[in-house]
């Protein structure tokens, strides 16, 4: 998972930077649960303690501010020249200096960046075009891959190197907020279109359809209503996590518990579709399938993934658990049933999930999706 990367500038001189930086960096949580921040004030650049658990108040008066969210922190660098916030190996940054600029750079297609005002006083920059809406400013337009944005007391000056490739297919399927725009494409849209095709691939009949909380749940309520089926919230959020960006067995499989409790009533007695949106090691999937027939009194399980299982760690750094973690790299489909304890699995191979997105006129990156050759 890529890390949230966050930047503000005060066009009319020292203001209160601490509430964009505390609800910006809030609105990036599904990008991880560690914050960090900066901010220059008329003594230099110092650190600001930002803690997302809690709405404590945050105090960082100054000029400008950046700062990341990340699974495991370390986004953010100083140096003698100021403070970078980086998606690792990436070359997509933004970037507080000593001297009272930032810099904010969209390395590659791969990973986003979007620019926005608040009035006429404040510049934002964003991973997630959601944070900036959020802050209640608005969203001008995403930077272009290879684009550094210069903001200074004199100007807004852009620079383009020009560069081209695919944008990573787990930022629309999976990191982003469903209600941020990548590139002018709506994420939600986007994901819309893989569960329509997943839907068509579905030949098993069934009662109502559920969806793993809280990336499935978009999918789910999508395939509904492609496959004419009751949508029902079946699981309980007890805390927000996202258990595939965790290396440790232990720890990926607390946090799938923490997010299971159920609802008996939504699907006791029926058959049950069980959606999500990426398949890794399969122990979110399996625990919830336990749950459903074990403890719910569901009489059928299948499970509808709308992205292909995940075979290799990305080639470009993305945070991922091992590869001898991933569930396909062991089994093979029908014995992936088995282990899943599911009555039927379907997921989108590597090109239909390229074709689905294409639609929305974006290209994807989805090397971590198949064997290395």
């Amino acid at each position: 998972m890529s890390a949230g990367l966050l930047a503000v500038y005060s066009a009319s001189g020292a203001a209160e930077l601490g509430p964009f930086v505390h609800y910006g960096l809030k609105a990036m949580l599904n990008r991880g649960e560690r914050a960090e921040a900066y901010v220059l004030t008329s003594s230099g650049v110092r650190e600001v303690n930002v803690r997302l658990a809690r709405e404590a108040r945050v105090s960082a008066r100054g000029t400008a501010a950046v700062g990341c969210v990340s699974p495991d922190g370390g986004c953010c660098a100083e140096s003698p020249g100021g403070v970078r916030c980086a998606v690792a190996g990436s070359g997509t940054y933004v970037e507080l200096r000593r001297d009272g600029v930032v810099i904010a750079r969209r390395g590659t297609p791969l990973w986003h960046l979007a620019l926005g005002a608040h009035g006429f006083d404040f510049i934002v920059v964003a991973t997630e075009s959601a944070a900036i809406e959020i802050l209640g400013g608005s969203l001008r337009r995403s930077l272009l891959p290879g684009e550094t944005v210069e903001i200074s007391e004199m100007y807004v000056r852009s620079s383009r190197e020009d560069t081209s490739g695919p944008l990573c297919a787990l930022e629309l399927i999976y990191t982003s907020r469903p209600d941020s725009r990548i590139d002018g494409v709506e994420v939600a849209a986007a994901r819309e279109r893989a569960a329509r095709l997943l839907a068509s691939k579905i030949t098993f009949d069934v009662d109502v359809v559920t969806g793993i909380p809280e990336t499935g749940a978009y999918y789910a309520a999508s395939l509904a209503a492609a496959l004419g089926k009751p949508y029902v919230p079946a699981f309980v959020v007890t805390e927000r996590g996202r258990s595939a960006l965790l290396d440790e067995t232990l720890e990926r499989v607390a946090a799938a518990q923490l997010k299971a409790g159920i609802i008996e009533s939504a699907v006791r007695d029926r058959r049950v579709l069980l959606v999500d949106d990426s398949l890794i090691s399969g122990m979110t999937i399996k625990l919830a399938s336990q749950l459903l027939r074990h403890k719910a009194g569901a009489l059928e399980v299948y499970a509808a993934i709308a992205a292909p299982p995940l075979r290799r760690r990305c080639p470009h750094g993305l945070k991922m658990p091992p590869e001898s973690h991933m569930l396909f790299n062991a089994v093979g489909p029908a014995d992936a049933m088995h282990v899943l304890e599911v009555d039927g699995l379907v997921y989108l191979t590597p090109g239909e999930l390229e074709a689905a997105l294409g639609e929305t006129g974006l290209q994807v990156c989805t090397l971590c999706m198949r064997r290395e050759r």
